[in-house]
């Protein structure tokens, strides 16, 4: 697509980057509401189903407050009929999370069912059972490999609530390595409780199959809702960015993609920039069906309609308006980064009404 050819071309410069980093948010926005203008925008990053909230850890930060499968989960035939919507839009992207997706029983025959309709699959999975699928994973056509890894190995088994948690994450990424995967990735939840052993992890990471690392602040979202031991303040931040800017040439690592728009506030222009295609370039289907433009919002206060009520097709087609919207809040008209971030990360903007720079603890 058009705005990832924009970054490949305009990033082989440092002078030209520097310059296209204060101005890529604002360009991609732009390019996406003009699409959205002749009723041609789709979700071509991908779309993200939330295949269940069962999970087989129970990590006190976690967005989704994962544990338990809801009662109304999608039954094995509406989420059939939603990859086939899928299909018939031509998207060529799923990326399935939960919860943990692989504790959900059906969900082998549903990634076989979205490959038949020529669907890559993005598995994004604590790697616990990896190994134990392998048998029928490996059998699979994938675009990304994504796990997430919280610490040096006592600390992330701990954190997780599951003795061997850490070992499993890098054997996943192991085996989706020897498929030829081309994104094997390891998100890392940032936290003070582990800031201390981002070194100590890199070591290890830059040795694993992993092909890129992203360290994403705690989100005040499900768990961490109302819970600041896990939030990280400004000196933090700055240090977190201090860390990724001096590793650039060690191992891809990067701030998470709600999260790059951080790195204009201090002066960093390495990495991708930061764009939030939240109802522009993606969406998150929830278990229930209900359809969230970022999936990082655990709120169907949020929702923009249920698959089943209305097809897919439609509600992206019809709905989102808050997303597709030329308007910024009033904190943001006269920030100095409105082009670089456009409004930042969205989810942080509903639950926090603004964006890391107007939270106190980062002025």
């Amino acid at each position: 697509m058009v705005i990832d050819i924009l970054d490949r071309v305009f990033q082989k410069t440092p002078l030209v980057q520097a310059i296209y980093m204060k101005r890529a948010a604002k360009l991609k926005r732009t390019y996406c509401l003009l699409l959205h203008r002749f009723g041609i925008l789709k979700p071509y990053t991908f779309v993200q189903w939330l295949a269940t909230y069962k999970c087989n850890f129970h990590c006190p930060y976690c967005e989704a407050s994962a544990g338990n499968p809801a009662d109304n989960e999608l039954s094995t035939e509406e989420a059939k009929q939603f990859i086939d919507d899928l299909a018939g839009m031509k998207i060529k992207r799923l990326a399935v999370s939960g919860g943990e997706p692989l504790v959900r029983q059906d969900i082998l025959e549903l990634l076989a069912y979205a490959n038949a309709k020529n669907i890559s699959l993005g598995l994004v999975t604590n790697g616990y059972r990896v190994e134990t699928m392998w048998n029928r994973l490996r059998r699979l056509r994938y675009f990304l490999y994504f796990t997430s890894i919280d610490g040096t190995e006592a600390y992330n088994d701990q954190v997780r609530g599951k003795k061997g948690a850490f070992k499993h994450a890098l054997r996943g990424l192991e085996l989706f390595g020897s498929l030829g995967v081309k994104t094997r990735m390891i998100n890392t939840v940032v936290t003070p409780q582990n800031m201390e052993m981002l070194d100590e992890m890199l070591q290890v990471f830059r040795e694993s199959a992993a092909t890129r690392w992203v360290l994403t602040p705690t989100a005040s979202v499900g768990r961490a809702a109302h819970d600041s031991r896990y939030s990280i303040d400004d000196n933090q931040v700055r240090n977190l960015i201090d860390f990724i800017a001096r590793n650039q040439t060690v191992m891809n690592v990067d701030l998470g993609e709600s999260h790059t728009y951080l790195k204009q506030f201090y002066g960093k222009f390495f990495g991708k920039p930061f764009f939030c295609g939240a109802g522009l370039t993606r969406c998150a289907v929830m278990p229930d069906g209900e359809v969230l433009g970022c999936q990082q919002a655990y709120d169907n206060a949020l929702s923009e309609g249920n698959i089943r009520d209305v097809p897919f097709s439609r509600i992206w087609k019809e709905r989102f308006t808050s997303f597709r919207q030329s308007g910024f809040p009033a904190y943001c008209s006269d920030c100095e980064f409105l082009d670089a971030c456009q409004g930042g990360c969205w989810a942080e903007m509903q639950v926090q009404k603004g964006c890391l720079k107007t939270d106190p603890r980062h002025s």
